[in-house]
């Protein structure tokens, strides 16, 4: 790889990428000790039972996969689209965050961060990759981004219809 290609990539997909990982770790600690926190608001609607342990685990596996990704991204081109589906999950569940917060009038773990990194940080994410890779591949990375958070509140909510 020659310089021309590394200096071509920073400012592609700069140091700035970083922050992904970063603003995950944040919002799941916001998610556990927030207010009466996620994991008894999951359990008030019927959704899965995890204790403090288990799910600072499953989201600890999560940060590993975004921080692989962010790495990813960073050194291969092929890598960015897994940037526009980040941008779409954090995009969607910072929403999620609010539309849950509305819908039973109270705070629900997670809306602050979702709203001051996640939807920021999503939008500037579809908007720069936007830019970086095929049309195709793009909007394909967001129906993943979108797939995944919809898996993930399907087993939140305890995976109705098994």
């Amino acid at each position: 790889m020659n310089l021309e290609n590394v200096i071509r990539r920073d400012a592609a997909v700069g140091r700035w990428v970083w922050l992904l990982p970063l603003a995950y770790a944040i919002h799941v600690i916001e998610e556990a000790y927030g207010g009466r926190g996620l994991l008894g608001w999951m359990i008030e609607r019927g959704g899965l039972r995890l204790s403090i342990a288990d799910f600072l685990g499953v989201n600890f596996v999560g940060l590993a996969i975004i921080a692989v990704a962010t790495w990813g991204a960073r050194r291969r081109q092929s890598w960015l689209w897994t940037l526009a589906s980040a941008g779409a999950i954090l995009l969607v569940n910072g929403m999620s965050h609010i539309a849950a917060s509305a819908a039973v009038r109270y705070y629900v773990s997670g809306m602050w961060t979702g709203i001051a990194i996640y939807i920021p940080l999503g939008a500037v994410l579809l908007f720069r990759v936007r830019r970086l890779v095929r049309p195709r591949v793009f909007w394909a990375a967001v129906a993943v981004g979108f797939v995944i958070h919809a898996a993930v509140l399907w087993v939140v909510f305890g995976a109705p219809g098994l």
